[in-house]
């Protein structure tokens, strides 16, 4: 235990389960393998289908057989062979990823994260449907369960003397982790116990993201979609004066809100956040007047955030160098939604965009010296969102509080910056 607790002290990143990062990183590179693959010639295609898998016996993401070389059964074998034949086939690869789920059995964490990774890649594919966006949250948040079951089942042990005659099946994981809080622990134990804290909330971020998702997302969309209304001149016909140009707008907007509505559930699922990113930069390209993509780009990045600032709380440190960078992105997007906002005449999008932006720049006060911000970006940041709220006061009373704080927090940054 103790060479294990050095070898992941060595790491970078102390929690290699929640290396989301890292997980994101090799569902990029298998999509482009994918894509290369579907572009290939025919011939190609037949070689990869008749010769042998080059992956062995653990097999590849590229057409599913690092799950089905494990799990073996005719339905299995099946979809692998339908994946190896259309590796673009998102259908296949969230069936494969089903069948697996109905066996009902206890697997190992490495193929849980394998399946979370052939969920995830049906929507880096393009597909954003309710079934693949279903189906990646459910492999998100088994995945986070089996870490905390392993590491419940690990505890139990080594608190065995402690726990004697007592039923380990009812003891909360909860209980076991503040058993330790007065004691001395090795590192090894400590790592075990932070990770334990960082997945229980993850998991509470997501508790509702099953019901939500079914109750959103009610309609696919393509991510060609998007690719073939982002082009200039597309843009230009959209909103141009031309006869069709009432029709193909309705239909931008339509793909606008099932796009709006898709992000909303990418931006709680970490591994989803580069294609996030990469849908909302679409959306800015065919229309870059309205605020709403930036606005959801500024929340994919405090997301981020908000889970580097999880494990920096559980003393991550190695999540701190990200943090500030992190936050600097997410204002940057926030300040592109306001210059698209109007601050005068008040539309339900605006309010939405200068209320988050009020919210925003308070926490930027609050949270200033664990984000090492410099004293007169805080104030600046604080007088944009003094902006925010003053026009948003004589609208809604509600926001008086936040007017206050705001106010409070530029005098005392002036007073001691």
């Amino acid at each position: 235990m103790k060479k294990s607790s050095t070898n992941k002290l060595s790491t970078n990143n102390p929690h290699p389960n929640l290396d989301f990062t890292n997980i994101e990183r090799e569902i990029i590179q298998i999509t482009e393998e994918v894509k290369k693959l579907s572009k290939a010639s025919f011939m190609i295609k037949m070689r990869n289908t008749l010769l042998p898998d080059d992956g062995g016996a653990k097999g590849k993401h590229l057409d599913g057989s690092i799950i089905g070389n494990l799990i073996k059964n005719d339905e299995i074998s099946n979809l692998v062979s339908k994946i190896r034949n259309e590796p673009k086939s998102s259908a296949a690869r969230v069936k494969l990823v089903r069948s697996i789920l109905r066996l009902k059995k206890e697997f190992p964490l490495s193929l849980y994260r394998d399946l979370m990774i052939q969920a995830a890649l049906t929507l880096y594919l393009g597909d954003i449907a309710p079934a693949t966006l279903q189906i990646t949250g459910q492999t998100y948040r088994l995945y986070l369960e089996k870490i905390v079951s392993i590491h419940k089942k690990n505890l139990v042990v080594i608190r065995s003397d402690q726990l004697k005659n007592v039923n380990l099946d009812l003891i909360p994981i909860e209980d076991l982790v503040k058993m330790d809080e007065d004691e001395e622990i090795d590192e090894n134990e400590k790592l075990v116990l932070q990770e334990i804290k960082i997945t229980i909330k993850l998991l509470e971020y997501i508790e509702t993201l099953d019901e939500d998702t079914r109750s959103s997302i009610t309609m696919s969309m393509k991510l060609e979609e998007l690719i073939e209304h982002s082009s200039k001149q597309k843009a230009k016909r959209l909103f141009g004066s031309s006869a069709k140009s009432g029709s193909s707008k309705n239909k931008y907007m339509l793909i606008f809100r099932k796009t709006l509505a898709a992000l909303d559930i990418i931006r709680r699922i970490p591994i989803l956040h580069s294609i996030g990113l990469k849908i909302v930069s679409k959306l800015q390209e065919i229309d870059n007047k309205l605020p709403m993509p930036y606005l959801i780009e500024a929340r994919l990045h405090m997301q981020a955030l908000r889970i580097l600032t999880l494990r920096a709380i559980q003393k991550d440190f190695s999540a701190r160098p990200a943090m500030t960078p992190t936050f600097n992105k997410a204002i940057i997007a926030y300040h592109k939604a306001l210059k698209r906002s109007s601050f005068t005449n008040l539309k339900p999008g605006d309010i939405t965009v200068l209320s988050e932006f009020a919210q925003v720049s308070y926490y930027s006060y609050e949270q200033r010296k664990v984000l090492n911000l410099a004293n007169h970006g805080v104030i600046k940041i604080l007088q944009t969102g003094k902006k925010a709220v003053d026009a948003l006061v004589p609208r809604n009373r509600i926001y008086l509080n936040k007017q206050k704080q705001i106010n409070n927090a530029i005098r005392l940054m002036k007073r001691f910056g």
